[in-house]
């Protein structure tokens, strides 16, 4: 096998809070993954993007040993025995990766590896350190005066093209370059055409800025001119490159370092990103110049700098704040230049989640409103009102979409799923609703109000004889009368009104209020059902057409239910409706076994093995204590923050998508809107009050 991932988890996210990087983002993952094979047990740099948070410019990025009198080549995914990873801080997410290795004869071998991205230029620095224990053979050898010959090699899966095309390709060639103070620096390049990275090295104890050896492959090939550099490396463990001077199509780039019998040593190599060759080159060799020292402090300057402009963490626990700094760190970490946040920063499986859901970012937004992050949110918030469907554009099932928007989007607004999902029409006006509410400023109420009167106009003509129409469900499976998506629609008419009464848009205020009410009136009717599949309980969806999982989606209880209550604010807590529902979260066939956390709905199959799993969602988890806590459990909020979510986190503190029957993370790394969740729940448990609970049906 090549050198390529397969798909995986990530436990680090590495970005600057700073645009002049290009915001690149990084990510460490650490094996074994759940989603990956398990006799891996290194770490390693993987998925790297700059400009555009959903285009990757290289995949992984392995470190290799190569010793000639064991005449091995150890890897850091494949070969390491040990790993560990970790960031500097919560509001400092330089990223420290250290794999341990034991050679054949029993000697050990570790890389020591420390990781930021630059804040001035777009370019990842990668500090490393490598020792050799002596072996037997070595030692013999070094006191009879020989040299024991040792390389560190690097290999770089390149993968701008082919993150938007599978049948697309880089180009890559080797250049030769100067810094500013007119040292000469060798770099390989790969494009393509339009994007471009540079990877260049720095060996400060000998001055060395070239590669011993470096070659451009094609991912696969074994033998002849397109000899991939992962076999030329690993495969063929003999020590040497065959070099050469170019390739193309899906490429990998490999060079070498060559430390001969030296036991001990440390080298920068850095990765410059552009939209010329020119750029990226600049890029890599001003970061090798300046020195990965000068590169960290930087670095963290700027991070603290930015946390210095928002909340700390508000609880009176200390592992608590950590969670909620390294949050609001994930989410920036996260965020594109356009002002989107992808959703999470790994790929489960083809699709990955290097995409924008409007949903996400509205609880994104309410995250970072309630951490005082206040641009981050306008920004999030004026992406959102330009990504806006503003023409007469039908979808597959010819429903008209003006007003509302795609399911899902790339980074630069291009969409990408197109299913209707109403709680991404209701919740981004509910987002403008918020964001006015808390800043107080009537110039966010003026700038967007077009944008919320469109979609507002669209939930009005999509009733169904007194209910919402069908939607897709928020878990993207199920086409039907949505329980989350009808009550989202409902809190965005009812934000809606009290801005339309704001603006003296009486008659349309009147209109918004008098339909949510009418839908709130018809809402057990349709998404609540007596007798099912665990008693009685909300469900996924009403008439469904479609549906995932082994459970019926109008009869399995469905945690997105809980956010009729918080936050869309259309269920009481303490009616039995709801209580009846939450009660039953804490039933074994819903939630994990051996960890307070509820699924999305029982028999769920949406797992890295397909078939249905013991375990839980902390997002579902953050929604039903909310609900909890609302009805009067005072602990409901504290055991979650304080017990509960620290103990779902990867390595470096970051909460995912899933855990399993014990808590451990299952799949989906740092998922942001598990972030954001964290961050709402430490608000409003501190603030003793829900935070961005949506207008009251008696508002006025």
């Amino acid at each position: 096998m090549d050198g390529q991932h397969l798909p995986s988890d990530k436990d680090a996210l590495i970005s600057s809070p700073r645009e002049e990087s290009g915001y690149v983002l990084s990510t460490v993952n650490q094996y074994p993954s759940p989603a990956a094979d398990g006799d891996w047990h290194g770490a390693l740099i993987e998925e790297t993007s700059a400009f555009r948070a959903d285009v990757e410019q290289f995949g992984d990025f392995h470190t290799l040993l190569w010793d000639a009198d064991r005449e091995q080549t150890l890897d850091v995914r494949n070969d390491a025995y040990d790993s560990a990873v970790s960031t500097e801080s919560a509001r400092v997410p330089e990223t420290h990766i250290e794999n341990r290795f034991a050679f054949d004869d029993g000697t050990d071998a570790s890389l020591e590896q420390d990781v930021v991205t630059c804040v001035d230029r777009p370019a990842l620095a990668v500090h490393n350190r490598a020792s050799f224990e002596a072996s037997e053979a070595s030692e013999e050898s070094e006191a009879s005066g020989e040299s024991t010959d040792r390389t560190v090699f690097s290999v770089v899966n390149s993968s701008i093209h082919a993150g938007e095309d599978e049948e697309g390709g880089d180009r890559a060639h080797v250049v030769t370059a100067e810094d500013g103070a007119g040292d000469e620096y060798e770099c390989l390049v790969s494009t393509d055409g339009e994007r471009h990275f540079a990877v260049a090295l720095h060996r400060p104890e000998t001055g060395q800025r070239s590669f011993d050896g470096r070659r451009v492959g094609v991912l696969g090939e074994t033998e002849g001119d397109d000899k991939s550099a992962w076999h030329d490396i690993y495969g063929e463990n003999d020590g040497y490159i065959d070099s050469n001077e170019a390739g193309e199509g899906s490429i990998d780039l490999g060079f070498g370092l060559h430390v001969g019998d030296d036991r001990e040593v440390e080298w920068t190599t850095a990765v410059g990103f552009g939209r010329t060759e020119e750029e990226a080159v600049d890029a890599a060799t001003t970061t090798l110049a300046a020195g990965y020292d000068a590169e960290r402090e930087a670095f963290a300057d700027a991070w603290e700098t930015w946390h210095e402009g928002v909340a700390d963490g508000p609880t009176d626990d200390d592992a608590a704040n950590d969670m909620y700094e390294r949050s609001l760190t994930s989410i920036k970490c996260a965020q594109d230049p356009t002002g989107a946040t992808v959703a999470g920063v790994f790929e489960p499986n083809e699709q990955g989640y290097r995409f924008v859901w409007p949903r996400d970012q509205v609880f994104i937004v309410a995250a970072l409103l309630a951490a005082d992050a206040e641009t981050e949110a306008r920004e999030a918030l004026a992406w959102l009102d330009d990504k806006q469907i503003d023409d007469d554009t039908t979808d597959d099932r010819d429903i008209p979409r003006g007003g509302t928007w795609w399911q899902n989007y790339r980074s630069d607004g291009e969409p990408h799923w197109r299913a209707l999902q109403l709680d991404q029409v209701g919740g981004p006006v509910y987002a403008h609703w918020l964001v006015w509410q808390e800043t107080g400023d009537d110039a966010v109420l003026d700038d967007y109000y077009a944008m919320s009167r469109r979609a507002a106009e669209f939930l009005l003509g999509y009733d169904d004889d007194g209910f919402p129409g069908k939607s897709q469900d928020p878990w993207e499976e199920v086409w039907g009368h949505s329980t989350e998506g009808s009550a989202a629609a409902i809190a965005g008419l009812r934000a809606m009104a009290e801005m339309a009464d704001e603006r003296g848009d009486d008659a349309f205020a009147d209109d918004c209020r008098a339909t949510a009410d009418e839908w709130a009136g018809t809402f057990d009717d349709y998404c609540f059902r007596e007798d099912g599949y665990l008693g009685d309980h909300y469900v996924t969806a009403a008439a469904p057409e479609s549906g995932g999982g082994g459970v019926a989606p109008d009869e399995r209880p469905d945690a997105a239910a809980f956010m009729a209550c918080w936050p869309w604010n259309v269920v009481a807590a303490d009616g039995e409706t709801m209580r009846s529902t939450v009660e039953l979260a804490d039933d074994p066939a819903w939630r994990a076994g051996d960890t307070p956390c509820v699924g999305r709905y029982p028999e769920d199959d949406y797992t890295p093995s397909s078939e249905p799993e013991d375990g839980g969602w902390p997002i579902c988890e953050a929604f039903a204590d909310a609900v909890r806590w609302l009805d009067g459990d005072e602990d409901a909020l504290r055991d979650h923050l304080f017990d509960d979510a620290p103990t779902w986190t990867t390595a470096t503190g970051l909460l995912p998508e899933q855990v399993d029957g014990d808590g451990t993370v299952r799949w989906n790394a740092n998922l942001q809107w598990s972030q954001a969740m964290y961050v709402l729940l430490a608000e409003s448990y501190v603030r003793d009050e829900p935070y961005g609970m949506a207008p009251a049906p008696d508002a006025e």
